[in-house]
């Protein structure tokens, strides 16, 4: 009975002994200076804690904005690749690339002049803007490169966005387009994965520019200020990291609320973001233990101080050990496992819990990877994983000499399905196209869908010209039976455009375009069928 009310090994216990002594020694003095060790320590532990968060919110980030680069990086290729010198076909290649609507507010396509030749969501503007005087513009123009804008409010939406650009350059280098995708700051599908992080209950994120101006914050009335040209200026901590700071201090926000303020810079623009978490919620505890502490430890001995104080300095040798293992993870020197401690005690239940919230980041880490390779509807590679595992093919079919094809895919009159049953019923055709797909294929092909009712395959270890030809007629006969979508009964069929080469002396573009010209090849024969190309073995080199 008595073991169950007393938990002897407990720092709890172990603290009650020593205030007990402490209390019967008069060794207040000792125990103030005592409590202030702890704070020290506690406040290292929830700073350094509070940085590597939002260093993995920063490297979120990165990461979503790399993924918006990449995909207008792959818009601008294919523009450069076809004849889209008419605006109204630069119109219509923007909207047939439905991935832009999911990673983009609005994309625009503006000539090397500045005028607006195509609006990814109102058509009615094109021609009728020019924004050769816009920061982004002239940056890009210059640097010849795309860039991430300044913040700024949008003349088409009313709206604050920045704008993520890429220029498009003809063969000869001269510059034919400028694309550019906005991102709306108050869109909650850019900020909202992060709002999970926010610290404490009345804790929030931020963030701002370089030179001060508001990206994003919990007061929508204070996005696109400048916190220079706010009353009062910038706190004293967000001016340091304005100048370079990054790390956690303890200061007060603009409303003369005291907590701890963490800065992180990202690393593909100058944004900073922040958190804030207010002292009174961080140090509850640590406040309320200072406050009984002081109460019942006045007049302490000097002697019996030191003992108490030497006693409590022992007993937070594993909080010390603690704050050291979180410093080495943040610097990348230590593994999660080390927080993985057999202590039975508070300390031990604070590491394990520390080790379970690391474990949560690495797996939300580990799914952001994976979501960036992988199409949400169908389940199957994207467009960028698709590029990452031809590139390796095409390397392997080099080294081995072995005969590697492409297959370029796509449903036959898949605009009627849409226009008529609508895009719910269209995205439940693509699924179940994906299915057959893939269980048509051998296991180590490899099928993805670029976008819309595109779909690729690359097959690689092939006998013989026979084996592709067998191939694409199993993929046809596993799409010919009807497809039943609850009440409905659809007849699909696709068309396969296959490029081939002997021993991979080719490249992905020349396989892209000449499975491209095949698969026409095969629409004009009817649709429902396939046609090859063959690549001779030398084109590659050429």
């Amino acid at each position: 009975m008595i073991k169950t009310l007393v938990r002897i090994g407990t720092l709890k216990t172990r603290l009650t002994v020593v205030v007990s002594f402490l209390v019967l020694l008069a060794a207040a003095l000792v125990a103030s200076v005592s409590l202030q060790l702890v704070e020290h320590q506690m406040r290292a532990v929830i700073g350094d804690q509070q940085f590597a968060l939002l260093s993995s919110a920063a490297s979120f980030i990165d990461q979503d904005l790399a993924s918006k680069k990449n995909l207008l990086t792959a818009i601008g290729e294919q523009l450069a690749l076809g004849d889209y010198s008419a605006p109204s076909s630069i119109q219509l290649f923007l909207e047939a690339h439905t991935s832009l609507r999911d990673e983009f507010f609005n994309v625009i396509a503006l000539d090397e002049t500045g005028k607006l030749i195509a609006n990814l969501n109102n058509r009615l503007v094109i021609g009728k803007s020019n924004f050769s005087k816009r920061d982004y513009f002239i940056d890009t123009v210059r640097d010849r490169e795309g860039v991430i804008s300044a913040p700024f409010l949008s003349t088409l939406s009313k709206r604050p966005v920045v704008v993520v650009t890429e220029p498009v350059f003809d063969a000869t280098g001269k510059l034919l387009y400028i694309l550019g995708g906005a991102i709306d700051l108050q869109r909650p599908r850019f900020f909202g994965q992060l709002e999970a992080l926010k610290p404490g209950k009345s804790g929030y994120l931020f963030m701002l520019t370089k030179q001060g101006t508001i990206i994003h914050h919990p007061d929508s009335q204070r996005i696109l200020m400048n916190v220079k040209q706010e009353v009062g200026g910038p706190v004293p901590s967000t001016l340091a990291a304005m100048n370079g700071f990054e790390g956690w201090v303890e200061g007060s926000t603009k409303r003369g609320v005291t907590a701890l303020i963490t800065y992180k810079r990202l690393l593909r623009t100058d944004w900073i973001i922040g958190a804030v978490y207010p002292v009174h919620e961080a140090f509850a505890p640590l406040i309320d233990m200072r406050q009984k502490a002081l109460m019942a430890s006045a007049g302490v001995a000097i002697a019996a101080g030191m003992i108490g104080w030497l006693a409590i300095m022992r007993l937070l040798l594993p909080l010390a050990a603690l704050r050291r293992h979180v410093a080495h993870i943040s610097g990348g020197s230590l593994n999660i496992e080390v927080f993985d401690v057999g202590r039975r005690d508070e300390f031990g239940e604070l590491s394990r819990a520390f080790f379970i919230l690391s474990q949560q980041r690495r797996e939300a880490e580990n799914t952001l990877v994976t979501l960036t390779r992988t199409d949400t509807l169908t389940g199957l590679h994207n467009r960028r994983m698709f590029e990452e595992t031809m590139a390796a093919a095409l390397a392997r079919a080099r080294r081995n000499h072995q005969k590697l094809a492409l297959a370029y895919l796509d449903i036959d009159h898949f605009k009627h399905v849409n226009d008529t049953y609508g895009h719910g019923t269209g995205d439940q055709v693509l699924i179940e196209f994906a299915r057959r797909l893939k269980l048509a294929v051998r296991s180590t092909d490899t099928v993805a869908r670029l976008a819309g009712d595109e779909f690729v395959v690359i097959f690689e270890n092939l006998a013989d010209d026979t084996e592709i030809a067998n191939l694409a007629t199993k993929i046809l006969r596993n799409i010919q039976p009807p497809f039943v979508l609850g009440e409905l009964i659809f007849a699909v069929t696709a068309s396969i455009g296959i490029a081939t080469n002997a021993n991979g002396s080719t490249s992905l573009e020349e396989l892209m375009e000449a499975s491209d010209s095949a698969l026409y090849e095969a629409k004009r024969g009817g649709k429902n069928g396939f046609a090859l190309r063959f690549l001779p073995d030398e084109l590659g080199e050429r």
